[in-house]
């Protein structure tokens, strides 16, 4: 028997993660599942309907039950039997009663088309979510929250270009600094477009890039106009690899050659350029972190990501991308760059931080450190 937050978990914990595992149980993924609680705990409402229609171990669902008060039902699927069987005895060995849960054994598409008015809805799928996001956006009520992982995140972040073109229709790009954030960018961009489909306005309120994953939240709303206001902060990225430059453009504004350097720019997208995270939802998310039992690696990730959402940039920089870009040999620790630049760290690079000056700024000040000699203190 293992624990995670209040649940008691009768699985073997696996010394290699596998879709092949009679009851799917991945102990990495506690941040996810930690987040999704918080989530939910900082939604509005009582009374709340949850949908976990991959629920594996269901440890997820377990937990929902346990640990969110305001959760009066959970819909828990999984279309391996063996693991529907295992999800009942934890049910017993947790003292849950049954009436809370709703069990299917269905393919997780098939029964998503056919839910409606759930308050949550997590796609938390062993690889790409896409086979999922069509019928995603079904099941998930006005004013409620879709939840959606992705795995395959060397594909959403250039390591396999023509994948990530073939699934999500958008090139990613590897040769920046910020090719996580890129990645999650491109998988917002697939889930905002598969609400549009059917004019639901899907917005992204909170998103993380951790380890092997990542994850993002959005709020569901309906309508022709909210939805068109979300498609048009979708666009393309333009990044100089000479001297660091990005923008957010329109498919017009795309243009071959650096304002500031004139080197050849690198095109990425179509892409989310809009906000990662909605700070009221952070905030609130952050005031709750005491309600559920947080490991320790989700309480620093929630403290990071406070932080960076006070700054709303497109990407970020890195010390190390600056040498490359500009042949420093010698660099001051991270803390003067913050200092220097006006800087935020990101979770998603240890090195890395957001600035909200202008590029042109930042080349400023750039050369004003070069022009002293590339020294730390004047």
């Amino acid at each position: 028997m293992i624990r995670e937050g209040k649940v008691l978990l009768k699985v073997e914990v696996p010394k290699v993660v596998s879709s092949e595992m009679p009851v799917f149980y991945n102990p990495a993924m506690v941040v996810n599942r930690d987040i999704s609680l918080l989530i939910v705990w900082a939604m509005e409402g009582e009374e709340l309907v949850v949908c976990d229609p991959m629920g594996a171990s269901g440890v997820r669902s377990l937990r929902f039950l346990l640990e969110v008060p305001k959760v009066k039902k959970v819909i828990y699927n999984d279309i391996d039997q063996r693991a529907v069987e295992s999800f009942k005895e934890h049910l017993q060995i947790n003292q849950v009663p049954e009436e809370r849960v709703e069990i299917y054994s269905e393919d997780a598409s098939l029964l998503l088309r056919k839910l409606r008015n759930c308050h949550y809805v997590d796609i938390d799928p062993y690889g790409s979510p896409i086979p999922f996001l069509d019928s995603a956006v079904f099941p998930v009520r006005r004013g409620g929250v879709l939840s959606v992982t992705a795995t395959d995140t060397a594909v959403l972040s250039g390591t396999y270009p023509s994948t990530c073109q073939r699934r999500y229709s958008s090139k990613p790009l590897l040769e920046c600094e910020f090719y996580h954030e890129v990645g999650i960018r491109i998988l917002i961009k697939k889930v905002v477009e598969e609400g549009a489909k059917h004019d639901y306005a899907l917005k992204p309120i909170f998103s993380y890039s951790y380890k092997h994953h990542f994850k993002v939240f959005f709020r569901k709303d309906i309508g022709a106009r909210r939805t068109d206001k979300l498609v048009e902060k979708i666009g393309y990225l333009l990044y100089c690899t000479h001297c660091l430059y990005r923008e957010g453009v329109s498919l017009e504004g795309i243009k071959g050659e650096c304002p500031h350097c004139g080197h050849k720019l690198l095109v990425a997208g179509p892409l989310w350029l809009g906000e990662l995270w909605e700070k009221e939802t952070v905030e609130r998310v952050w005031s709750l972190r005491g309600a559920i039992e947080l490991s320790e690696e989700t309480a620093k990730l929630l403290k990071k990501i406070r932080r960076e959402s006070e700054v709303n940039s497109l990407g970020f920089y890195s010390p190390s991308y600056i040498a490359r870009a500009f042949k420093l040999t010698q660099l001051p620790p991270k803390e003067f760059f913050l200092k220097f630049f006006e800087g935020t760290p990101t979770h998603f690079s240890p090195e890395g931080f957001r600035t909200s000056l202008e590029h042109g700024e930042f080349l400023g000040r750039l050369h004003e450190f070069i022009q002293r000699g590339g020294r730390a203190h004047p």
